[in-house]
């Protein structure tokens, strides 16, 4: 008995199963990369979002102590001639906003810090948050938890500081702001 020969259908038929498998194993592996940049394209959406709710959380606390009848007004005008006021609004439960308009940037590698003086003699003003104002003068800070409460303050001052920030003032404050009987 001889060999027969195998048929020439039958490797036509082998190359096109291998050629169907390395399509398929090629059409996976692109798959999976469309499902992975999917995924990352998602999970940034997510991260956005939730951002945009932060935001819209902290704008909407910061409307809240703008407009409350219980918030304390405070004025904070500037030190030194020339400089434009902020003013300052303390609500007990929900923090305080500082609001400004046209406010020069501090030179470079500095930056605005907000300080808490107390009313209780001998007491070192208390560090709060630190801010530049944005490029088109607009300051906004707003303190969810302030370190003092209102009752216990005297004033609020704001000083240039190292970028940073400080554990106490360097600088004689820029803005000061008294709190009346509280």
């Amino acid at each position: 008995m001889t060999k027969q020969a195998v048929p020439w259908w039958m490797w036509c038929a082998v190359a096109a199963a291998l050629l169907f498998a390395l399509y398929n194993s090629w059409d996976r592996a692109r798959e999976q990369a469309i499902i992975e940049q999917t995924r990352r394209e998602m999970a940034q959406l997510v991260a956005e979002q939730q951002k945009s709710e932060t935001e819209l959380a902290l704008a909407r606390r910061e409307a809240l102590i703008l407009t409350d009848p219980a918030s304390i007004k405070i004025p904070m005008p500037a030190v030194s001639k020339g400089l434009p006021a902020l003013e300052a609004t303390w609500h007990q439960g929900l923090g305080i906003v500082i609001t400004g308009r046209n406010i020069p940037a501090p030179a470079t590698h500095r930056t605005f810090e907000l300080w808490l003086i107390p009313k209780a003699p001998g007491s070192k003003p208390v560090p709060s948050l630190t801010l530049r104002p944005a490029t088109d003068g607009q300051f906004d800070l707003l303190v969810v938890n302030p370190p003092a409460s209102a009752g216990a303050t005297k004033a609020l001052a704001i000083t240039e500081e190292p970028e940073a920030g400080s554990l106490e003032p360097t600088a004689s404050p820029t803005w000061l702001g008294a709190l009346g009987a509280t």
